[in-house]
């Protein structure tokens, strides 16, 4: 599904570098047999699709979990808040006999209460500050906390079987498919301004000064980017391999089109519509994909004590029926996980 969500900027793509000419596969007509062309073009379009799907999932993970967009909501900005609010803020009400929540245990020390107690009046010594107060020190402090706990609790649900993650993988299900939405629709979009730029080009091309103009939001865009490659890759000397400027490489090469795009765009093309469509996509699935998001961190953390709760031989008959399921569903298709806790790790 991602994969096809790829082809708007595919077909865009192939409309303004003319490969119609190229279209016709690799192999072609003199290696394979007349009888076997159908079963083989299917495979090539089967394989290029979940190519194309498993890339776009991959990058669009790194690419809205990239410092690039902060502040803008990130992945790891979305968790930590997730988590701040569940265990470390106080609202404005104070329960009379808990001073904790009711069935969520804060983990010792999770909090650093000790640093953010040094803003806070001798009055309430208890109370935490809110987390858009937190200072960067702080913030990377709490980040790592957070990234932790989250994976064990993570890890911990998924080994319960596939029975026990089915809300779980609805969830992550729904963030992979949103978030390459979102993803596609940025590429889009962007696209369709160097169309733009292109089209307005074209017609002062008897203005000089005019025809510059429109160079500058690929030429800004492209410095811009540079700077940013130059400063991932100098902030990231200690794990270079394991953070790669996925974010960074997206735009530069979309950039580089851009500046075709400008260059010799196609007037017959509706940019300015496409620009619009792609603008609403990009902007609905990233809001799906943000609460999604929330959904799927709040349904970790309330999981856990459901699942501590439960009496031995309660676990017990839980444990035969997730193995029953697992032997019975070995050759399906479902996320194991390690797949399911693969997005979550931590790239920055």
């Amino acid at each position: 599904m991602v994969g096809v969500l790829a082809l708007p900027w595919l077909v865009l793509l192939n409309k303004v570098f003319s490969f119609d000419r190229y279209s016709e596969p690799l192999f072609g007509s003199t290696i394979v047999p007349e009888s076997a062309k159908n079963a083989v073009s299917i495979c090539v379009v089967i394989a290029f699709g979940y190519l194309l799907g498993s890339a776009v999932s991959r990058f669009s993970r790194d690419f809205f979990n990239d410092e690039l967009w902060r502040p803008l909501p990130t992945e790891d900005m979305i968790r930590d808040n997730v988590y701040f609010d569940e265990f470390c803020s106080e609202h404005t009400f104070v329960y009379k006999y808990w001073s904790e929540p009711i069935h969520l245990e804060r983990p010792p020390g999770f909090c650093d209460e000790k640093r953010a107690a040094q803003k806070l009046p001798e009055a309430s010594p208890r109370q935490l500050t809110r987390f858009s107060d937190l200072g960067s020190e702080q913030l990377d402090y709490f980040d790592q906390e957070v990234q932790e706990a989250f994976l064990l609790e993570e890890s911990e649900l998924l080994l319960q079987g596939l029975d026990k993650v089915d809300r779980l993988k609805q969830y992550y299900d729904q963030i992979t498919v949103l978030r390459g939405a979102a993803f596609n629709g940025f590429i889009l979009f962007l696209l369709s301004i160097f169309g733009i730029c292109g089209v307005f080009r074209a017609r002062l091309s008897k203005h000089n000064v005019a025809k510059q103009i429109a160079l500058l939001p690929a030429s800004t865009v492209a410095v811009f980017v540079l700077y940013k490659l130059w400063t991932h890759w100098q902030g990231a000397i200690q794990h270079r391999y394991s953070d790669p400027p996925l974010a960074e490489l997206v735009i530069f090469l979309v950039t580089g089109v851009g500046f075709f795009l400008t260059l010799k765009a196609d007037a017959a093309v509706p940019y300015f519509r496409i620009c619009i469509l792609a603008a609403i996509v990009t902007s609905v699935s990233f809001g799906g994909w943000w609460w999604t998001e929330v959904m799927y961190d709040l349904q970790v953390i309330h999981s856990l004590p459901e699942l501590r709760n439960q009496s031995p031989a309660e676990a017990l008959s839980a444990q035969k029926r997730s193995s029953a399921v697992s032997s019975s569903a070995s050759g399906s298709s479902s996320p194991t996980s390690s797949d399911l806790t693969s997005n979550t790790a931590h790239p920055n």
